[in-house]
């Protein structure tokens, strides 16, 4: 099958975003086994294999959106159905180690940028269901909606794959719309009921799933994996250096003392809050995200290596009320503060 390289969208991705080797590898090598000739790949990523280093975001995207022009909206699925724990690197051998489907889903959570800067999943429990989300941070490129398919095709596979069974009836839903051929398509080859046009992109699933076991899983490797995993995060920082840098620490100064917003960080940087934005648009990030990075951060500690009540860790991290915090603190963790406690150890 030829391929052409003239009608790719060029896309300007965020300084420094990336997708991992083993991830983005996944993606070479099934579009090479679908037909895109081995000499555009290696054109349009400027290398003649994947390696072991990592692949720009706009690369991945740009191959992800030829081969979807080559085979067809079906790529995208079949993307995701080609993932093992190995496909998500450090991620992926986390996940093995794990005991139950929940304590791996933590861990997706927990390290995902570790992975690529795709997008960012999240999940919480309703009742007797648990919704799994995922936010595409790649929304303007026509990639987009192959992209979120191939994420969740990913998710269900790699899941498969570690409980040695299939997961059961359970609904997707996708802020794009599937054409009616995509759809039953999509429906035959997930086992879910499909959806298009939603507020989010989402899997609601049976909350006993969390429970499924691993068979093959190693628990006594997970702290030392933790570590290691918890290592390369931080090791991310210092590419958050200059103003980055600056935020953060000023937002760790003033958490406590009541909303911490953009206009007073700026102001202790002495710059106007238009200034600080752009700054930090240029650094390729949000000040929300970073706000809410810290907190995450600063709560994990609290909760984990000190006995303050979890109402005082939400105080202090500039929470109104302990609703409030608990609300966040299961949107980033994926467990409420309570439960992360114990599952560390801490004392109360």
């Amino acid at each position: 099958m030829t391929s052409s390289l003239s009608s790719l969208t060029v896309v300007h991705p965020l300084p420094g975003a990336r997708v991992v080797a083993p991830y983005a590898h996944t993606l070479w090598d099934t579009a090479l086994a679908a037909g895109v000739e081995l000499g555009v790949l290696q054109s349009l990523w400027g290398r003649t294999s994947v390696g072991e280093a990592d692949v720009s975001v706009q690369a991945y995207l740009a191959l992800l959106q030829l081969a979807r022009q080559a085979v067809g909206p079906a790529f995208g699925w079949r993307l995701g159905q080609q993932v093992r724990p190995t496909t998500y690197g450090v991620n992926g051998i986390l996940l093995l180690a794990c005991a139950t489907l929940g304590d791996a889903l933590q861990q997706v959570l927990r390290f995902e940028s570790l992975v690529h800067d795709l997008g960012r999943s999240r999940f919480q429990a309703q009742g007797d269901t648990v919704v799994y989300s995922w936010r595409n941070d790649c929304t303007g490129h026509p990639a987009a909606e192959a992209l979120t398919e191939s994420v969740f095709a990913g998710i269900q596979t790699c899941a498969q794959w570690l409980c040695g069974q299939a997961l059961g009836p359970y609904t997707l839903e996708f802020t794009h719309k599937p054409s009616a051929s995509q759809t039953q398509y999509l429906a035959q080859a997930s086992g879910a009921q499909v959806r298009g046009g939603t507020a989010e992109n989402r899997a609601v699933f049976p909350a006993h799933l969390l429970q499924l076991p691993i068979p093959q899983a190693n628990t006594a490797l997970l702290p030392l994996l933790q570590q290691h995993a918890e290592a390369l995060l931080n090791a991310r920082h210092p590419q958050d250096g200059g103003i980055v840098a600056q935020v953060r620490q000023r937002i760790s100064a003033r958490l406590g003392q009541g909303a911490v917003k953009l206009a007073d960080v700026a102001a202790d940087l002495a710059l106007s809050t238009r200034t600080l934005q752009r700054r930090m648009l240029e650094a390729g990030v949000a000040f929300q995200a970073v706000l809410d990075a810290t907190r995450h951060e600063l709560a994990c500690h609290y909760l984990g290596n000190t006995a303050m009540p979890v109402a005082e860790v939400g105080y202090l991290l500039g929470f109104q009320d302990a609703p409030a915090f608990h609300h966040a603190f299961k949107a980033w963790q994926g467990q409420g503060p309570g439960q992360y406690r114990a599952s560390r150890g801490a004392q109360v």
